[in-house]
């Protein structure tokens, strides 16, 4: 597993540090500055790390008539993509308001960006790092653009090959990036094609941390990642789920985001460290239930230690049971009464 860690914004990620836990608003803001404001406020209260936007050109689709899925209410439908983008977009000006309030609000602010001049924006901005979807995992300009701004960029895997994940490296890199900071996705809800174990390839086959990004409800799969070495989460968060918006059914409201954070939190702290202590409790339990040499009749002075006479018996605040075999054949000093716990003196 990768030992290597990041520091970005003064938060340190990887190995040894807390699990950097993302909200992801992207799509459930809906373009509007109100509710992006209260989501920043939302993550902040959940006990979140860091706000993750999404800055779409609704241009980069060619389609006019594409169309995406929506589940709303548990109902599906099919919705234009290309309307549904136009509304989730915000002037730059909005955007500087939202990056301004992440930050009072304690929280890093970065964005998944799908257009170059996405990139520039955002920099302009001055965030502190990028992220790339997982559709534009093969957009080799997108990636160098990145690259060429020196800042860390988190990539969704999602269709993503092991060939083509050690492209986005070869292109970022090249281009003058610093890490890549690659997220186990998927959408499937086949859980035989999930293989959460990438999260533990991905540590081993690069010099960054990985992570997960959470799809729906299924917390067993975030629980999974964090004890496969994954260093970073990433959730959804919307205000109400009954709002109209991508990802809305897959989303946590926020009293259901600070429910998830605590267990995470809970669940890293059980991880604990590679180390086999056993807690205060434990050590405590061993002097009641571990045992120790005892006489199992009266022995008389001089008489010589057997496994006839000599056992192990609780608690376990006399000698070791592991040493009765060394005692055997040795005379007692004195008499000692059945049941009685062996000490050192009481060997002649």
């Amino acid at each position: 597993m990768s030992q290597h860690t990041i520091t970005i914004n003064n938060r340190t990620i990887g190995a040894g540090a807390p699990c950097y836990l993302i909200a992801e608003v992207g799509t459930t803001c809906m373009g509007d500055i109100d509710k992006a404001l209260r989501l920043i406020d939302a993550a902040k209260a959940a006990g979140i790390d860091a706000i993750k936007f999404q800055v779409i050109d609704p241009q980069q689709e060619s389609d006019p008539a594409a169309t995406y899925l929506v589940v709303h209410n548990g109902q599906e439908q099919r919705v234009n993509m290309k309307e549904m983008f136009q509304k989730l977009i915000f002037s730059e000006d909005q955007w500087a308001q939202i990056v301004d309030a992440s930050r009072k609000a304690g929280l890093d602010f970065f964005a998944t960006v799908d257009y170059l001049e996405g990139v520039e924006m955002l920099d302009r901005l001055g965030v502190d790092f990028h992220k790339i979807g997982a559709w534009d995992a093969t957009y080799k300009q997108l990636i160098e653009k990145i690259g060429k701004s020196g800042k860390a960029m988190f990539a969704d895997l999602g269709p993503t090959t092991e060939s083509q994940a050690n492209d986005i490296v070869s292109w970022y890199m090249s281009a003058g990036g610093t890490a890549v900071l690659f997220m186990h996705d998927f959408h499937t809800t086949d859980d035989t094609q999930m293989n959460m174990r990438a999260v533990q390839k991905l540590n081993e086959m690069f010099p960054w941390p990985s992570g997960f990004s959470s799809p729906a409800h299924d917390d067993d799969l975030d629980v999974a990642a964090l004890a496969l070495g994954a260093a970073y989460l990433e959730k959804r968060l919307i205000l109400d789920r009954s709002d109209f918006a991508f990802h809305a059914h897959e989303s946590l409201e926020p009293q259901e985001l600070k429910a998830w954070v605590e267990k995470i939190k809970h669940v890293e702290r059980a991880l604990g460290g590679p180390v086999i202590v056993p807690s205060e409790r434990d050590q405590a339990g061993s002097l009641k239930y571990y045992r120790s040499v005892c006489t199992l009749r009266d022995i008389q002075a001089g008489e010589l230690f057997t496994a006839e006479n000599l056992g192990a018996k609780r608690p376990g605040t006399g000698l070791p049971s592991s040493n009765l075999e060394s005692i055997w054949g040795k005379p007692a000093k004195a008499f000692i009464a059945a049941d009685t716990l062996l000490s050192n003196e009481d060997l002649a």
